[in-house]
């Protein structure tokens, strides 16, 4: 007899925007700081971005999933965002890839902060566009809608979001 491919999840984590899903429960459980940044090598070999608009005229690695990509966002005050799609030669859809990609000196990368601190505490990584305010993604958890919550999954959600922010910030 051949297992079934079906799998049956109590919650799910994601992050960015969520579609509208009949059926399904989100809550926020945190927020990730997106930030800009690129080696030393490379930074030694190309101008260094001073506002957003410079991020075109850089090698750019870029997170793809199915041939699609998402823009690097960027807060503009009361406005929507400002979106940049930018120059990738480099696809990737794995953000640790993304983060070795960058200190190997391929160009420049979009990331969340706490995946980077530790590359960035020890000058592998610096982080660009100090001026410009992060991009806050949002981190949810997901749940079936059912008449009654199950305390395992009210439990698993409070402890994410009591315990996640600090892990992330």
């Amino acid at each position: 007899m051949i297992p079934s491919r079906t799998a049956c999840y109590d919650l799910a984590i994601r992050t960015g925007e969520l579609a509208d899903r009949s059926g399904i429960i989100a809550r926020r459980i945190a927020r990730q700081r997106m930030v800009v940044c690129a080696s030393p090598s490379y930074l030694d070999a190309h101008d260094r971005p001073q506002q957003i608009e410079d991020i075109g005229r850089h090698n750019a690695i870029i997170y793809a999933r199915s041939a699609r990509f998402s823009p690097w966002l960027f807060p503009h005050g009361d406005q929507p965002p400002v979106e940049v799609r930018p120059n990738g030669r480099l696809r990737l859809d794995d953000l640790d890839a993304i983060a070795d990609a960058a200190t190997a000196g391929m160009g420049l990368a979009w990331l969340p902060y706490w995946l980077i601190r530790e590359r960035v505490q020890a000058g592998t990584l610096e982080l660009l566009l100090p001026g410009q305010p992060e991009f806050l993604y949002d981190c949810h958890a997901l749940w079936l809608q059912t008449p009654h919550l199950p305390l395992r999954i009210r439990l698993a959600v409070d402890a994410l979001a009591a315990t996640l922010p600090k892990f992330i910030t």
